[in-house]
């Protein structure tokens, strides 16, 4: 680990890798290289996904065996623990590692079925630093987000992209769930229920489309385009200051642009930036998607749709639309002004006709 390894510091031992091990506490098991574009699916086929995280606590060891404290040289993880398992997880000069153990000891304390380094001072042993409670967070959202940021791809640094920073990263996503917030009703046309859902952070997005989607291919795809009337926004749709300016810009950008998607299955997506958020809405029943938005008319706020633009569509689905739309750094759009409902409709229809 010392920084005049230029391998340590500059990464070129980094595997782009995630190592999982799903019994650290059996012998006679072993672990899992997956890639990137592995992660999610294979890691859905090899664990219960939907399994809460209670708490989560940051630990520490040293870094070499010679050291006399911990207090500033020292390897970073973070130990999770949820109904059935202890997990931990942490990121080195090699890659990420995920362990799962009915045992504490065999992830606190062992790293790939190996000792984890301590010191020769009562200041150098296996230290937890922090705890916090696990909140909703499933441990198939974690995984989303470790593949939405793009961390198997951040390239080991000491000083830049280190285990410290990776661990206080995950353990924040814990503490503090992604607070950006998509509309998400999976059957737009059908009475509410609870299954429905609707206001969700993006991570559950990743989970409930992949869920729903993973069958239905794309036939074509669709722009639309409704003229906004700027003196008549509902409080639904712009709360508060936004509805102020909202009313400001729409002045300049005196239209709203939204993507439909049509399947293989006989269903419908819509995917369409608001003001302050993303909605995606799916059907069976393509007027209502037309018609209405978040359950509420469109005609409330906007004149009828009109048809802007429609071709063959490649033969994907929702979650290469999400893949293409919020992997790495791409979620700096949420923030970006109203007028980029064009630009994000434009960019994935661009995307997704086929040439």
């Amino acid at each position: 680990m010392s920084p005049n390894k230029k391998g340590v510091l500059a990464g070129d031992e980094y595997t782009h890798k995630l190592y999982f091990d799903p019994r650290a506490d059996k012998a006679d098991t072993g672990g899992y290289w997956i890639t990137d574009e592995q992660l999610r699916e294979k890691l859905s086929d090899l664990i219960d996904t939907e399994e809460k995280i209670e708490k989560a606590s940051v630990y520490s060891n040293p870094l070499s065996s010679w050291q006399a404290t911990n207090a500033l040289l020292y390897h970073a993880f973070i130990v999770m623990e949820t109904n059935n398992w202890w997990w931990s997880i942490e990121k080195n000069t090699e890659g990420i590692t995920i362990q799962r153990s009915k045992d504490i000891k065999s992830v606190r304390d062992m790293y790939q079925r190996k000792k984890r380094t301590t010191g020769w001072t009562p200041l150098t042993k296996i230290r937890k630093n922090e705890t916090t409670q696990g909140g909703n967070t499933t441990i198939e959202e974690l995984i989303n987000y470790i593949w939405r940021k793009d961390y198997l791809n951040d390239v080991y640094h000491l000083l830049k992209e280190n285990c410290q920073k990776f661990a206080a990263m995950i353990f924040d996503r814990i503490k503090s769930p992604y607070n950006d917030r998509v509309y998400f009703d999976e059957a737009a046309d059908e009475p509410r229920s609870s299954f429905n859902s609707y206001y969700m952070n993006v991570d559950r997005v990743f989970s409930e489309v992949q869920r729903l989607s993973t069958s239905e291919n794309f036939t074509r795809l669709e722009i639309y385009k409704i003229p906004i009337s700027s003196w008549n926004i509902p409080d639904f749709f712009v709360p508060g200051i936004f509805a102020f300016l909202f009313r400001q810009i729409s002045g300049l950008f005196s239209h709203h642009y939204f993507v439909i998607f049509e399947t293989n299955k006989g269903t419908y997506w819509s995917f369409e930036r608001l003001p302050t958020r993303f909605t995606i809405q799916r059907a069976k029943n393509k007027q209502i998607l037309l018609k209405e938005c978040q359950r509420e008319s469109r005609e409330t706020l906007l004149s009828k749709a009109n048809l802007e633009k429609s071709d063959v569509a490649v033969p994907q689905n929702m979650n290469a639309v999400l893949d293409f739309t919020w992997k790495k750094r791409n979620l700096e759009i949420f923030y970006l002004p109203v007028n980029f409902c064009y630009l994000v409709a434009l960019g994935i229809y661009e995307k997704f006709k086929r040439n």
